[in-house]
């Protein structure tokens, strides 16, 4: 009788390692599957991304989106100029000019310095 216990006990075993092989080779196979898929749908995407950035209502929409970019900057340069406030432009240009004037006075402040 312990003998026929223990095989019943040993087929279940193997049944159960079976079983485990099994779930193993169905996540490995779903594993590649899901990678599969991710690959296709990225160039998917990128065919559909394509084929809309070169699509006439995707062109006309981004020029329209650059024109009114710049009236409206246009508009603001008008704003600027009636209350006259420097624009964003200008005053990155003038801190440019200091920065290269406030150089130049260190430049000379340190030849002065190495005459004396």
């Amino acid at each position: 009788m312990a003998h026929a216990s223990t095989s019943a006990f040993d087929r279940f075993n193997d049944a159960l390692r079976n079983l485990d092989d099994q779930i193993q080779e169905l996540r490995e196979r779903i594993d590649e599957r899901r990678k599969s898929f991710r690959a296709e749908l990225r160039k998917q995407t990128h065919r559909i991304e394509q084929t809309v950035r070169k699509s006439a209502l995707f062109q006309r929409a981004e020029q329209a989106s650059k024109d009114l970019s710049e009236q409206v900057e246009q508009g603001r340069e008008q704003i600027y100029g009636v209350f006259g406030i420097a624009s964003k432009a200008e005053v990155e240009k003038l801190g440019r000019k200091l920065a290269h004037i406030n150089k130049r006075l260190n430049d000379i402040a340190k030849d002065q310095a190495a005459e004396l």
